[in-house]
């Protein structure tokens, strides 16, 4: 008797932890986009208004991998799944990946929501948007000289998908109490340069993370 006994306790252990741990959020998509307005520390605007923002921004591997559990955190406490990312691949076997352009981060997955679900058995779909942008403050100064702060902001979008391709969750944060950052612009006949106090990628990274937090701690709040 008590041999069967175990063995039906065993038995509904494994199903339990199978269903458990095929209860998934793939994350298909994530576009993390800095702004190079915070970033570039020149920037020139010709006479006819023409932008050249100069940056080399980038997150070096140890940050990308900490937003990436951040992500796969914000996930869970959304969701209440656990996540893991989901990369459509190429011929030779690779990883589909975002590309590091200065204004994109790089090596987040980007995959379509049809190939995901063709491609993936998960209970959930997900795709994320985090935008780190600037929005510029009053201005003020002499004639050829102006002095203006930034404004950082981080919004974050979460969009999550079932089998069928119909939308079963979307929420949203936008955060604006970061320190704002100084600027000057020196304008001449040729057009203006801009110096800012740029912010370097271990900045950027503890606003996102910020963000990631705060959206959280609201959801454990409305439960």
């Amino acid at each position: 008797m008590k041999k069967h006994l175990l063995y039906f306790i065993l038995l509904f252990l494994l199903v339990f932890h199978s269903f458990e741990y095929s209860a998934q959020a793939g994350i298909f998509r994530v576009r993390l986009l800095v702004d190079k307005a915070l970033t570039s520390s020149v920037t020139f605007t010709t006479a006819n208004q023409s932008t050249n923002a100069y940056s080399n921004f980038r997150f070096p591997s140890n940050l990308q991998d900490s937003i990436k559990f951040y992500i796969q955190k914000t996930v869970k406490s959304q969701l209440f799944k656990e996540s893991n990312f989901i990369y459509d691949l190429k011929a030779d076997g690779s990883k589909r990946t975002t590309l590091e352009t200065g204004t994109y981060a790089g090596g987040y997955p980007k995959m379509s929501k049809k190939r995901a679900i063709f491609g993936y058995e998960e209970e959930l779909y997900v795709k994320m948007k985090i935008k780190v942008q600037g929005y510029n403050g009053p201005s003020f100064g002499a004639m050829g000289v102006q002095y203006s702060n930034i404004h950082p902001t981080v919004k974050v979008k979460i969009k999550a998908f079932d089998i069928d391709k119909k939308k079963v969750y979307s929420r949203k944060i936008r955060l604006w109490d970061f320190d704002k950052i100084s600027s000057i612009s020196y304008t001449g006949q040729l057009g203006s340069i801009t110096n800012t106090n740029a912010l370097n990628p271990q900045q950027i990274y503890e606003m996102i993370k910020h963000t990631l937090l705060v959206f959280n701690e609201e959801e454990e709040r409305n439960r």
